[in-house]
């Protein structure tokens, strides 16, 4: 009970002066290690899997960006300038007089 005694001395101490701060979070850094270590090995083929997904759906998002853009860009400008041609080409082509038998 004497050693309890001194030890809870020595603790209302540390709190008081704030040294207690630094001690507890070097010891509790060093205690986290190993579970960190441990989850970092558990949760890096998940982040590889997650990587390689993003950057798979990223290639087709910006497919898909693409591919949408030529279809806004040729029915801006594509579809006026078909319907254009045709219109001209229809006014000025030359009509044969058909033969009557």
């Amino acid at each position: 009970m004497e050693l309890l005694g001194w030890l809870l001395v020595i603790l209302a101490l540390l709190l008081v002066t704030g040294l207690l701060g630094p001690i507890l979070g070097v010891v509790l850094a060093i205690a986290a290690l190993p579970v960190l270590a441990v989850l970092g090995v558990l949760l890096f083929p998940l982040l590889l899997v997650l990587l390689v997904l993003g950057l798979v759906l990223g290639v087709v998002g910006s497919a898909i960006g693409v591919a949408a853009g030529l279809l806004g860009f040729l029915l801006q400008w594509g579809l006026p300038l078909l319907l254009l041609v045709a219109g001209i080409w229809l006014l000025t082509r030359k009509r044969h007089p058909r033969l009557q038998a």
